[in-house]
């Protein structure tokens, strides 16, 4: 009986859903898809429907240590847009601090990355969720990868820097540090652990200044995407 109406309950959920998207605007063949591209203009009026209603919620019971209930609030968002960032993000941080059978996130990445294949900001969340998992070659290969379809990101820079420090490869430490601060990070712990193990090489610095405009409030690699620094 109990499944029954958890049942019933989700389904009534999600017409509501899809309801409040007509409302808003999205078409009905938009409203029942869960496959839209978060960075497609035409999928906004179910997005923000979505992120209403799941998105802030579930960060706030996820600052409550409410983690079920916050797991089901972005695991909704990422049913109808996979490769939504803030959702991927907030399930990463939820994963690292609720040990659960639901918290093996390949096939959520997988699913993210079919959405859109060269957006780098999925393979900066892929890459923080694999080095928090300490899975750290593929950390390092999801941080290149989004280095290679955006060599200017911050974000990109930093995380893999940091992998590159938890298995002591200095040398490209320092190189990614080096940029990922001469593109605008202003959090000191990757520095800090450079300087603690007597790697920081000031010579790393990039004789060459970056970009204008680089990385800066791009929605696909926001700087939330930075972890809090470990010192």
């Amino acid at each position: 009986m109990a499944a029954l109406i958890s049942s019933i309950l989700r389904a009534l959920r999600v017409a509501g859903l899809v309801a409040a998207a007509l409302v808003a605007g999205a078409s009905p063949a938009l409203a029942q898809q869960g496959d839209n591209d978060y960075y497609t203009s035409q999928s906004m009026p179910l997005l923000r429907t979505v992120e209403q209603y799941h998105l802030i919620p579930g960060e706030e019971k996820l600052r409550n240590r409410n983690y079920e209930s916050a797991y089901g609030d972005f695991s909704f968002i990422l049913r109808y847009f996979p490769n939504h960032p803030r959702a991927l993000l907030a399930m990463v941080h939820l994963c690292s601090e609720w040990r659960s059978q639901h918290c093996l996130l390949d096939t959520v990445f997988e699913k993210a990355i079919a959405v859109r294949p060269n957006e780098p900001g999925t393979f900066v969340v892929s890459g923080i969720y694999l080095h928090r998992i300490k899975r750290y070659k593929e950390a390092i290969a999801a941080f290149e990868r989004a280095l290679a379809l955006d060599p200017e990101s911050m974000n990109a820079h930093y995380n893999v820097a940091l992998t590159y420090v938890e298995t002591r490869q200095y040398a490209p430490a320092n190189e990614h540090a080096h940029r990922a601060y001469a593109l605008g990070a202003t959090l000191p712990g990757l520095r800090k652990r450079l300087e603690k193990a007597g790697q920081w090489n000031p010579s790393a610095a990039p004789t060459m200044p970056p970009r204008a405009g680089a990385d800066v409030a791009a929605p696909a690699d926001p700087t939330t995407l930075t972890p809090p620094d470990k010192d």
